[in-house]
């Protein structure tokens, strides 16, 4: 079976196409960037040049495709390069190039909290994705994963970073709010279960690890990993504003952003069991599973602090 792949580079995607491959499927990368498909030297996959706002690469992607996994997405929106732009309409011109095609499967991967709420530009974004896959008349299964971890994630990489190089852990408000921390691996292997599942066709799926953790227990888990002891300082919600507004001024890629603020207020969880339930397997946990963060040093905590990923741990 020939699966295309969009976003097969990004973290998400590389995990993709090694588990696609492991069983044995035909891949097609969609890649935005020459060079980047560098990330599959001893893989046989096909390389296609475009991006999800050419409709014309898109058309010539699909020949011949029965599935397409559908994973570009922006957490972070520029002028130049917007939610609405990748998170919605990026969605739709894929989901117009495959009409007509033999795609028998088309597998979306949106976010938990993905709602009909423009106070969360994000979250809003990727349900407008969804509704463009529910409209498209094609046969769908929509994934929405609660926060991915694993080598080259920004999340606890960056809590890594503010490990190293701060004498403090900030904590912006109470940190109680709640997350469902997922393996990249158990999401790709989730993804590509999926491909061959008629009987998810239709769905909305949310899926997470096997424990819901609060904000505070996750940096607990991240410094203990890193051998590290770290008094938390929590910061009022209403002071990170004002910091994160500046740093959005000054800064062309911040550590954080005015709407991942917001978004820190918002459960990030799923019903427990639906990995095994739904797809045969336990997810793993957090602790044990991140030894990743102790390559992130004291020099990559500045950059990451200064919003620039290094790109060793980006790529690895």
């Amino acid at each position: 079976m020939l699966v295309l792949v969009t976003g097969a580079t990004g973290f998400l995607g590389r995990r993709v196409v090694r588990e696609l491959q492991d069983r044995h499927h035909q891949v097609r990368c969609l890649v935005h960037t020459p060079g980047r498909e560098r990330l599959f030297p001893d893989r046989s996959v096909e390389i296609h040049y475009g991006s999800v706002s050419d409709p014309a690469a898109l058309a010539d992607a699909f020949y011949d495709v029965e599935v397409v996994v559908h994973l570009v997405g922006i957490i972070r929106q520029r002028k130049r390069l917007t939610y609405d732009q990748i998170n919605r309409q990026g969605v739709a011109n894929v989901v117009e190039a495959a009409k007509g095609t033999r795609l028998k499967h088309f597998i979306q991967v949106s976010a938990i909290g993905a709602d009909n709420s423009p106070a969360y530009p994000y979250l809003y974004s990727k349900w407008r994705g969804e509704q463009e896959v529910i409209g498209g008349g094609v046969p769908y299964t929509i994934i929405r994963p609660s926060i991915i971890f694993g080598r080259g994630d920004e999340f606890l990489n960056a809590l890594a970073g503010l490990v190293r190089i701060a004498p403090v852990m900030p904590v912006v408000g109470s940190g109680r709010n709640r997350f469902q921390p997922i393996s990249v691996g158990d999401v790709a292997r989730c993804i590509v279960i999926a491909v061959d599942r008629q009987d998810l066709k239709g769905k909305i799926i949310e899926i997470g690890g096997p424990e819901q953790l609060s904000y505070n227990e996750i940096i607990s888990v991240v410094v203990k990993t890193l051998g590290k002891k770290r008094l938390r300082v929590h910061i009022p919600v209403w002071l990170m504003y004002l910091a994160t507004l500046v740093m959005e001024k000054v800064q062309p890629r911040p550590p954080i952003t005015i709407d991942q603020l917001r978004m820190l207020s918002i459960r990030n969880v799923a019903e427990p069991g639906v990995v095994e339930e739904t797809f045969g397997f336990t997810p793993r946990r957090l602790e044990g599973n991140i030894d990743f963060v102790r390559s992130v040093g004291f020099w990559d905590g500045v950059k990451i602090t200064l919003g620039s990923m290094p790109p060793h741990i980006r790529d690895h």
